[in-house]
């Protein structure tokens, strides 16, 4: 890790933890990162989704599953009074969804973010770090200017919580991602679709992102840290991913 390299002590996160969005990828490997840290921590997770829920909680029976929300505000105020880290990491980012509804995109994106700080200062939260997108850098789409409008709102908001924000790249094999999908056609035989062949994506591991969590949640109120992620275009990706596979551009 080149945080470390360059001397910067990454600490591990303590007390009570609640991660919105939490049955997703990142939470995945946040908890798994706590456990094989030994992390003096308790962990809740909040998200809206029943099955997923159920899923991780065959593998991590001992943490704390609440359904919901973060646009419904009763709810997840009451989730998260008395704990000390907010992990805001719930969010409409699939780009072609947001583009074709950016209704449901900018109240979960902008709106649900402005719950969670709400909520953070009503319940005494320490400390609430937002995930970003490197996609709010120029914001052309519905998703990355949700984004932006996220991280304007933590940054503006004054409270005795600190309020950061990290910009990720993309995890690489995150749910959604073009990974899996790449592997499955070529499982099947069919080409690769490609948007745009020589179009560029910043990527990063899923440990990567759990240490930039850890090093955004030491930092001044709103901070925005972005992380030096290396690139491939799709091209270099998907002969990565599937060396033997056509690859046709979708646009």
């Amino acid at each position: 890790h080149e945080q470390e390299a360059a001397g910067i002590c990454v600490m591990p996160l303590s007390g009570n933890i609640l991660i919105t969005g939490g049955s997703g990828t990142l939470a995945h490997a946040i908890v798994r990162q706590a456990q094989a840290e030994r992390w003096d921590c308790s962990i809740t997770i909040y998200s809206r989704s029943e099955l997923r829920q159920a899923q991780m909680r065959q593998a991590y029976g001992s943490l704390r599953y609440v359904l919901g929300d973060v646009r419904d505000y009763d709810r997840l105020a009451a989730a998260v009074a008395g704990h000390d880290i907010v992990i805001h990491a719930a969010a409409v980012k699939r780009i072609p969804e947001a583009e074709q509804q950016p209704v449901n995109c900018y109240e979960t994106n902008v709106i649900g973010s402005m719950n969670v700080a709400r909520a953070c200062n009503a319940g005494g939260v320490q400390r609430c770090v937002g995930i970003s997108t490197d996609k709010a850098c120029r914001a052309i789409t519905a998703y990355g200017a949700s984004k932006l409008a996220m991280e304007k709102l933590f940054q503006s908001t004054r409270s005795m919580c600190i309020f950061t924000v990290c910009r990720y790249g993309n995890v690489v094999a995150s749910n959604g991602s073009v990974i899996p999908l790449w592997r499955q056609q070529a499982k099947a035989g069919q080409p690769i679709s490609v948007t745009q062949k020589d179009a560029t994506r910043f990527w990063m591991a899923e440990s990567d992102a759990v240490r930039l969590i850890q090093m955004t949640a030491q930092s001044a109120a709103g901070t925005v840290t972005i992380p030096k992620m290396r690139s491939l275009t799709l091209a270099e990706l998907a002969a990565i991913i599937a060396p033997s596979a056509d690859v046709v551009e979708t646009g």
